[in-house]
């Protein structure tokens, strides 16, 4: 047995409130502890067959656990480095000795000492409540919380063990006590990882017997606040299951953005997400009734042990790296002078059409948020990353100009509708979502309708090592009988998969300005070469009139020039195929394997009279 050694100061534990800081530094006050003799300082991973136990003298809350140490297949030693911990808290359905018979040593990138607890016995881990309904109806324990904190800063104070790389994990009612653990900031926890996560109550009380269902919603919230009080972390990743029908993924999705959202606020990186599909879960079969078999799909991976314990740059150090080479001023400006936040509502608000059409019809774009949700944002991005994969050619000549490639031109219908995920996500369910902005946008004042239609689709994205700079310019030219103010004849949606940064090369676009306003200078004003539209989160879409100026802007990077040729480089581009056919848009591609790989896929939608005057105007010409 382990001995407990010194006391809580539990008055300071409880008033000290989750302050700001590095990325997964505790900020809480650690109990005060006396030297530890020399039997507590033995390897307790050396008997992991043994169940262990520590009692916490204030609480008196009993701890039984079991521990190993797992070294990666074919290594005999785990040398003399300090060690990884990875504390892994099961569901309702596993013991500790079940997750220690696993073979972790087929995945495991690094030697790690893996430490699994018991669940305490009539607790849903800090609720106080095993039963069936025991997470909607009963409490939190925050008591038990500050004693399993105890235990775990008792156990990384040995001398092998590298703090810097302390782990937490966890699956379903785990995966909830990992996110309080994390969430009380009273462990110094770098790295986290959840799979079919679910919180203390429920967003709703949908599927909740109405004799369960007081507050059910009122629990959910609290829990909301903790996990949003959370000191961040370097490494977050959650693992979820489309289909999870026990743990619900819109349900997931809020606790997800609580944790992004604090993220963010912080400076810290943005939380890892990967959806599963049915087959993708552990059982696929008529036994898998709600879809939440998934735990070796979301952890026994080689991919995510190397993700979790890679090492990370400290928070705060990130920018101090001075660059290689400095970059010429003239093609990479310093900072946005683009006051993104003026040109952006969300459609969480009251009254966001009419919002976005008076921001639209002033400056001739406007940032939606919220019109894509995580799922809808990852398959068409994964739709876009098969796509690219089947036409590049093995030179990469491409197939519009020397390494850029399009899948309007790939396409044998010169458009990608026909794709699930597209047509699904984009047009069926973001182009529903926008209407009502949409019909504001094309209503015509002379015959007091709004009409409109989708005519096509499309992109493009650009291979590594593709430099070109581009220029100012309109995606089309149209003839002065049709070139009215507003309705506008020709709009392009980009719908924003991943989030925009300064980092990796977002579109350069002038407020209410078009060709004509700058058709006689020689160059271009800086303060245009600066308005960069960053940040917008995934799940944007930017509503945009193609004969505003608009451009490439480049990635804002340190690397040097073959270090950036090697990894590759995000584009943001826009255009219309010349003549009589049809128009397309421009997915922009960072190949796989570079950092920052970002899509901005677009649609685009014309002014439905329009669309007959245009095809037979040769007077009217869309440009690149």
């Amino acid at each position: 047995m382990l001995d407990a050694h010194g006391s809580w100061i539990k008055r300071l534990l409880l008033n000290e409130g989750n302050q700001p800081g590095a990325c997964g530094a505790g900020t809480a006050q650690e109990r005060s502890r006396s030297p530890r003799d020399e039997a507590n300082i033995a390897d307790f991973w050396s008997s992991p067959k043994d169940l262990q136990s520590w009692q916490d003298e204030v609480t008196k809350h009993r701890i039984n656990f079991q521990a190993q140490l797992v070294l990666p297949n074919g290594q005999r030693s785990p040398g003399d480095a300090p060690l990884a911990v990875a504390f892994y808290f099961s569901g309702l359905g596993h013991e500790a000795r079940d997750i220690l018979k696993m073979d972790w040593g087929s995945f495991a990138s690094c030697p790690f000492i893996l430490i699994v607890p018991q669940r305490p016995s009539g607790r849903w881990w800090f609720i106080d409540d095993d039963a069936a309904w025991g997470w909607v109806e009963g409490e939190f324990c925050q008591e038990l919380v500050e004693a399993f904190a105890a235990w775990m800063n008792m156990m990384i104070d040995h001398p092998r063990v590298d703090k810097r790389r302390l782990g937490l994990f966890g699956f379903s009612a785990g995966a909830y006590a990992v996110l309080e653990m994390f969430a009380s900031g009273l462990v110094p926890i770098s790295r986290l990882a959840v799979g079919g996560l679910h919180g203390h109550g429920q967003p709703n009380v949908k599927h909740i017997p109405q004799k369960r269902s007081a507050g059910v919603v009122e629990k959910f919230e609290k829990f909301l606040q903790r996990v949003e009080g959370h000191a961040g972390a370097e490494h977050i990743e959650v693992v979820h299951g489309k289909t999870d029908k026990q743990c619900p993924w819109l349900d997931a999705k809020k606790i997800v953005d609580a944790l992004t959202k604090k993220q963010l606020q912080l400076g810290c990186p943005k939380v890892k997400l990967r959806l599963l599909d049915a087959h993708e879960q552990d059982t696929f079969s008529k036994r898998n009734k709600t879809h939440h078999d998934y735990m070796k799909a979301a952890f026994m991976r080689k991919e995510f042990f190397k993700g979790f314990f890679a090492d990370k740059v400290p928070h705060g150090e990130a920018n101090m790296a001075s660059p290689k080479r400095p970059l010429p001023s003239a093609s990479m400006p310093s900072a946005s002078t683009l006051e993104v936040a003026k040109f952006t509502v969300s459609t969480s608000m009251d009254g966001w059409e009419e919002q976005g059409f008076q921001i639209f019809r002033k400056s001739g774009f406007v940032i939606i948020e919220d019109v894509l949700d995580h799922v809808q944002c990852s398959e068409v991005l994964e739709d876009c990353r098969q796509m690219a994969k089947e036409i590049v050619a093995p030179q990469g000549a491409g197939n519009r100009g020397k390494g850029r490639y399009s899948f309007g031109v790939a396409s044998s219908t010169g458009s990608i509708l026909h794709r699930e995920a597209i047509a699904k996500h984009l047009l069926n369910e973001g182009g529903r979502l926008l209407q009502p902005l949409l019909s504001q946008i094309f209503f015509d004042e002379s015959d007091r309708l709004s009409s409109f239609s989708c005519y096509s689709g499309g992109g493009d994205f650009v291979l590594p090592g593709v430099e070109e700079y581009q220029h100012l310019h309109a995606d089309m030219q149209v003839k002065k009988d049709l070139d009215k103010q507003m309705p506008p004849p020709f709009l392009a949606i980009n719908f924003v998969v991943q989030d925009l940064t300064e980092l990796n090369g977002p579109m350069r676009i002038v407020p209410g300005k078009r060709e004509r306003d700058w058709r006689n200078q020689k160059k271009e004003p800086d303060r245009w070469r600066c308005s960069r539209l960053c940040p917008v989160p995934a799940g944007s879409a930017l509503v945009r009139d193609v004969r505003i100026l608009h451009g490439l802007s480049g990635p804002k990077t340190s690397e040097d020039p073959e270090e950036r040729k090697r990894r590759g480089s995000f584009r943001a581009l826009s255009m219309c195929r010349r003549g009589s056919e049809q128009p397309t848009a421009l997915t922009c591609f960072r190949p796989e394997g570079a950092s920052h790989k970002m899509f901005s896929l677009h649609f685009i939608l014309m002014f439905s009279r329009f669309v007959r005057s245009w095809l037979l105007s040769q007077e009217t010409t869309p440009r690149t």
